[in-house]
C-alpha cells in the first residue's frame, strides 16, 4: 500500500465526515442559504490569497523535477482569485475587508508554517491533503447540482479534469517522496497528513455555521 493510500485509509473517518458534510450536501442539492454560501467564498477567497505565498516558499526547497509544476500553480491560483471576484459580483457578495475567521486564520498559519518550518515532503503532503480533498468534496457536489446553479462554476473548476491531474500529480510524487524519506520524517508526513484532513473539516464546519472567533460577539463578515 501507497503512502497516500496508507493514510487516507487511517484518517478515513475523518475523511468520510468532509465528504458528508451539509455545506457540501446543500450546495449540491440547492438548498444552501445565499449567506451561507458567500461565507464559505469571503473566507477561501482569503485562503487562496494565502495559498499563493504558500506555493512561493515551496518552490526553493523543491527538487528541480517538480519546480516547473509549481510555478504552473501560481497562475492558476490568480485566475481562481478572478473567479471569486466573478462570482462575487454576480451574486452580489462583497469581498473587500474580510477579516479572516478564527478557523481560516489558523489554517493559513499552518498552511505558511508548514511551508517554513518543514521539509519539502512534509509542506508537500499539506500541500496534497488540500487539493485531493478539494477535489473530492466538489466531487460530492457534482453529483447533482443543477448547471444553471450560480455556484457552478465554482464546482467546475475543482473537479475539472486539468484538476484531477493536478491531484493525481501530488499523489504520484508524495508517495516517492515518502518512500525515499526516513521513518521519523515519515512519522512528521502522517501528522500532517491527518492534521490537514481536520483542518479541511473545521473550514466546512466554519463556513456552514458562519462561526468567526470564539467567545467574541458577532459573525464571521
Amino acid at each position: 500500500m501507497s503512502f497516500c493510500e496508507e493514510q487516507l485509509t487511517r484518517v478515513r473517518p475523518i475523511w468520510e465526515r468532509i465528504l458528508d458534510h451539509r455545506f457540501l450536501k446543500e450546495t449540491r442539492d440547492g438548498t444552501i442559504a445565499h449567506e451561507t454560501f458567500a461565507t464559505w467564498m469571503r473566507q477561501d477567497y482569503l485562503f487562496v490569497e494565502a495559498a499563493i505565498p504558500f506555493i512561493a516558499a515551496l518552490m526553493p526547497k523543491a527538487p528541480l523535477e517538480h519546480r516547473e509544476a509549481l510555478g504552473q500553480v501560481l497562475p492558476v491560483l490568480e485566475k481562481e482569485l478572478e473567479l471569486f471576484r466573478e462570482r462575487a459580483e454576480q451574486a452580489g457578495v462583497d469581498l473587500e475587508g474580510v477579516e479572516p475567521s478564527f478557523v481560516n486564520h489558523a489554517y493559513v498559519q499552518f498552511l505558511l508554517a508548514s511551508a517554513y518550518t518543514k521539509s519539502y515532503a512534509g509542506a508537500f503532503t499539506v500541500l496534497y491533503v488540500a487539493e485531493k480533498a478539494y477535489y473530492d468534496s466538489w466531487m460530492v457536489v457534482r453529483d447533482g447540482i443543477e448547471e444553471g446553479s450560480t455556484w457552478y462554476p465554482f464546482v467546475e473548476n475543482w473537479t475539472s479534469d486539468a484538476f484531477r491531474g493536478w491531484v493525481d500529480f501530488l499523489q504520484t510524487n508524495l508517495d516517492a517522496l515518502a518512500e525515499s524519506s526516513g521513518a521519523t520524517e515519515r512519522e512528521q508526513m502522517a501528522e500532517l497528513f491527518e492534521l490537514t484532513a481536520k483542518y479541511e473539516l473545521a473550514f466546512w464546519e466554519m463556513a456552514a455555521t458562519g462561526q468567526g472567533w470564539p467567545c467574541l460577539e458577532g459573525e464571521v463578515t
